[in-house]
């Protein structure tokens, strides 16, 4: 391909793709059949899949008379080079990576055993061209697979009628486990993945408060409106409240008085739904497409789309009380919009399992300030300090994280190492890449202003299962806590706050059993940044700690969030300048849910 603002070169891709797992090539590749291919004047190929897009270059004849009959996942990259040996090994396999980045390649291995399988032969052969859009997927069998196994409840509230053909037309796309609710209480017993509601907005908003409560799904859909969605997820997304209050009630379409007609389209929509349940379920397509709001108006023949329906910090019905208020939507209903900004950032606080690869800067500036020090290192631990306690944390990543956010249904939870430690990991840890000439490259789990992880965490332990007491810093490469100082920390962190002027968050600070310190890098920052420096430590330190109040819910921990202290005390206490490396935040954390206080006050 020849380059452009929006082309890519094969050339040297497989290189730079073995840097990535999420890059990584099929081990038996194989061309995706459902795809439309047009050849253009020129020799331009115009490909029709999960994408439109063209592919141009003198190679492009060879490749696709040649190379892409061999492509049918029954040999290895390492068989289809064999069969070239007249072709530079590297050459080849950047054409292949060019097609598989670009939807046209998915993993062939055990395709065989999925062809066998007659019925939905031809389903799974479309759902290949969605692979790439997510990558949750490395076959049209494995979305198969994943759709057949979704856990689905519909309820039709008004309507069962149209709940009815939903549960059918699931059921002939292979979702073994999809059944009708009798009422909103049904939607979320059990093992739910996903629950459909259809009803006027009351109905929605009964059933979703339901939904909320037990941490199901919800994919809201409202005949007498016409309108789709969002897609709510607890915690995380909007809920038919937060459109309300957003967008207002939409008004049913008058022009459908037509007994007969009304019924087309009512058919018409839950087959739009049932397109939404398909996707989300098999993961060919992200969460984020479903959060839009559709609106039909089948009068007139036409559609709206409100792309994004933010997530109310104040919604009456997912939310809580967020201020300081500072914005008034048209409905009347006054919001916090700090707290808005937060909800509607691009790598959200909530997605445990995304790591911010999109900011993966690979310039040799940055790698530099991502390996050099902005600043002394904390003070080396005093005689008496403890030991480091690597190994309670080093396994974050595996069990100590799953076995605590297994937690995340229950009231309460408890503070021990292996929350803390899942709390830390998922929050200020992430995976780091080693580089060739001691080169490291940091892909940190939460954004942050260039990806230099401005917010790094302090730990002042107190009442912590597995973990000395005393002042300890969290080491993102190490996955443990370096211990700085022995002893309570408590009381002198109390102080601190209480020279602030709050007695009720002095209170929390000093019966929390453990406070995380967040400490700014703003040295790091400033020599990227300059001025602007300060500011963006500030920044990365609020989104740290919204992160860190989301997983203190999952685990069932309290977290009290604290921001008016004496930024001399905090320092001497964990041991920093204040200012290349200065406090901003305090979090108390203790094990029960219950006693979470107003964090903005």
């Amino acid at each position: 391909m020849s380059p452009s603002d929006d082309a890519y070169e094969a050339r040297d891709l497989s290189r730079f793709a073995e840097l990535y797992w999420e890059l990584r090539c099929p081990e038996r590749p194989r061309f995706v059949e459902d795809l439309l291919r047009v050849t253009l004047p020129g020799g331009e190929l115009h490909v029709l899949g999960g994408e439109a897009q063209i592919i141009q270059g003198a190679s492009l004849p060879w490749v696709m008379e040649n190379l892409v009959p061999l492509l049918d996942g029954t040999r290895t990259v390492g068989d289809v080079e064999a069969a070239f040996p007249g072709v530079v090994a590297s050459d080849l396999r950047d054409a292949i990576h060019l097609m598989h980045m670009h939807g046209m390649l998915e993993e062939g291995e055990g395709a065989a055993a999925d062809e066998a399988e007659e019925p939905r032969r031809a389903q799974r052969a479309f759902f290949s061209r969605y692979l790439r859009r997510t990558g949750r997927n490395r076959s049209r069998g494995e979305a198969q697979r994943a759709l057949e196994g979704a856990r689905v409840r519909a309820l039709g509230d008004g309507d069962a009628k149209l709940a009815g053909m939903l549960v059918t037309m699931l059921r002939e796309a292979g979702v073994a486990d999809v059944r009708l609710a009798a009422s909103a209480g049904e939607l979320a017993q059990g093992e739910v993945d996903l629950a459909v509601v259809i009803g006027d907005q009351e109905a929605l908003e009964a059933a979703a408060r339901a939904c909320i409560a037990a941490r199901v799904p919800m994919l809201a859909a409202n005949p007498g409106t016409w309108t789709i969605g969002p897609l709510t997820i607890p915690g995380a997304s909007a809920c038919p409240a937060c459109v309300r209050l957003q967008i207002g009630a939409a008004a049913a379409d008058p022009a459908l008085d037509d007994g007969a007609l009304r019924a087309l389209w009512g058919r018409a929509l839950v087959s739009r739904v049932a397109q939404h349940v398909i996707f989300h379920a098999s993961g060919l397509l992200a969460v984020a497409p479903l959060e839009h709001v559709e609106v039909w108006r089948p009068g007139a023949g036409e559609t709206a789309l409100h792309p994004f329906m933010t997530r109310l910090p104040s919604c009456p019905l997912c939310g809580g009380d967020a201020p300081p208020r500072t914005a008034t939507l048209p409905s009347g209903h006054a919001e916090s919009l700090a707290r808005m900004f937060h909800n509607t950032t691009v790598v959200q606080p909530w997605h445990i399992g995304q790591h911010a690869g999109m900011q993966a800067h690979i310039s040799p500036e940055v790698r530099k300030l991502q390996s050099t020090p902005a600043a002394p290192s904390p003070r080396r631990p005093p005689e008496g300090a403890g030991t480091q306690v690597a190994a309670p944390l080093g396994g974050a990543f595996g069990a100590p994280v799953g076995a605590a956010l297994s937690r995340r249904r229950d009231a309460t939870g408890t503070l021990d190492a292996g929350a803390l430690g899942a709390l830390l990991e998922l929050s200020f840890g992430g995976r780091v890449e080693r580089r060739a000439e001691g080169e490291a490259h940091v892909r940190r789990t939460t954004a942050s202003a260039g990806n230099l992880g401005s917010a790094e965490a302090y730990v002042a332990a107190a009442r912590v299962p597995g973990i000395a007491a005393g002042v300890h810093r969290f080491e993102l490469a190490a996955r443990a806590l370096t211990p700085l100082r022995a002893g309570v920390a408590a009381g002198a962190l109390a102080r601190a706050v209480l020279a602030g002027g709050s007695a009720e968050h002095a209170a929390a600070v000093e019966s929390a059993g453990a406070v995380i310190v967040v400490v700014g890098s703003v040295a790091r920052a400033c020599s990227k940044y300059y001025a602007r420096g300060y500011t963006y430590a500030l920044l990365d330190a609020g989104l740290m700690a919204h992160r860190v109040e989301l997983l203190a819910q999952e685990l069932g921990l309290a977290a009290t969030t604290v921001w008016t202290f004496d930024d001399e005390v905090v320092a001497r206490v964990v041991g920093v300048d204040g200012i290349d490396l200065a406090p901003h935040l305090l979090i108390a954390l203790t094990g029960a849910a219950t006693e979470a206080r107003d964090v903005s006050r």
